[in-house]
């Protein structure tokens, strides 16, 4: 039995806000609820996230929880730096992510922040821990990834247009295209599409990108 089995075991017959109260939060807010239920449901165990109160940061968090049900350290924290050292590699590795291609080219009356605040609609990630799976498996949910957006956006996005193809985006600059009914029909390794984004001068984050949710 993993770590999180064990939790779940332990936890299932107990209330969120009684298990809580042994944690010091007399009055839980609801983000804290709201990352107890991560722990629980997680394959990082909360580790994710950015969490931090008066209380615990992730770790602390979690650590807290397992004392909390009787787990001994001998138990839990070797489980715990196993998850740790599995979250590094997987934000080290290059991310995978579909590219919703328009051919967009910006014109004359464009802002840039419009731009900004609908470049998500084009730049759609997989899992953090996406790069792991086998190749094959991977190319065939980038091409049902496709299917779905195409068949949910209507195949047009706000500000970029009408969708011409997708890329799945496996390296840097190399990509697989991918055509709207979900087949691939050939490869890149020259592709880096722009990214429209308003911020900081200087800097490369994308400020509305902040008020999206954060997806690992």
């Amino acid at each position: 039995m993993n770590l999180l089995q064990e939790l779940h075991v332990r936890t299932r017959h107990l209330a969120p806000k009684t298990l809580l109260a042994e944690l010091g939060y007399e009055q839980p807010e609801p983000e804290t609820l709201e990352h107890f239920q991560a722990v629980l449901q997680g394959r990082y165990l909360g580790l994710e996230r950015q969490f931090h109160d008066a209380h615990y940061a992730p770790r602390g968090f979690l650590e807290a929880l397992c004392r909390s049900i009787g787990l001994a350290p001998a138990d839990y924290r070797p489980a715990i730096a196993a998850v740790s050292d599995r979250l590094a590699e997987d934000r080290a590795a290059f991310r995978h992510w579909l590219f919703a291609d328009t051919d967009y080219v910006r014109g004359r009356g464009t802002p840039i922040f419009a731009m900004a605040f609908t470049e998500h609609f084009r730049r759609l990630p997989f899992p953090i821990d996406f790069w792991r799976r086998p190749w094959e498996e991977r190319l065939a949910a980038a091409c049902q990834k496709a299917r779905d957006h195409m068949q949910q956006s209507g195949g047009t996005l706000v500000t970029w247009g009408e969708v011409k193809r997708y890329h799945y985006c496996y390296a840097d600059k190399r990509s697989m295209v991918i055509t709207p009914e979900g087949e691939v029909i050939g490869e890149r390794d020259d592709f880096d599409p722009p990214r429209a984004t308003f911020g900081i001068k200087g800097s490369d984050e994308n400020l509305p990108d902040q008020l999206l949710p954060k997806e690992e």
